[in-house]
């Protein structure tokens, strides 16, 4: 497993956690809500364990399958998880 500055493959806390697989979090790409507003619903850019710079998830690896088989090898910001909670600051 590859890992890259804040896409390390452990959850950043005092412990090393691992994080979840994409599939195992429930993780998907939705290309149609690509261009919408990411600043309303459920989508990865409006989370809080989203990290803009570079595409990464602080809970969730970047490589890997999703719940589809698809690999996009980023985190994408119109992606949706089970995992989801609300970033306040994103919110309108």
């Amino acid at each position: 497993m590859e890992s890259s500055g804040s896409s390390s493959d452990h959850i950043p806390t005092d412990k090393q956690y691992p994080k979840l697989s994409k599939a195992t979090s429930g993780y998907l790409e939705i290309d149609y809500f690509q261009n919408a507003d990411l600043h309303t619903g459920y989508f990865c850019y409006n989370c809080t364990y989203f990290i803009k710079e570079g595409n990464h998830c602080a809970i969730v690896e970047d490589s890997g399958p999703d719940v589809r088989e698809q690999e996009s090898g980023i985190i994408a910001p119109h992606g949706i998880c089970t995992l989801w909670d609300p970033n306040e600051m994103e919110t309108r």
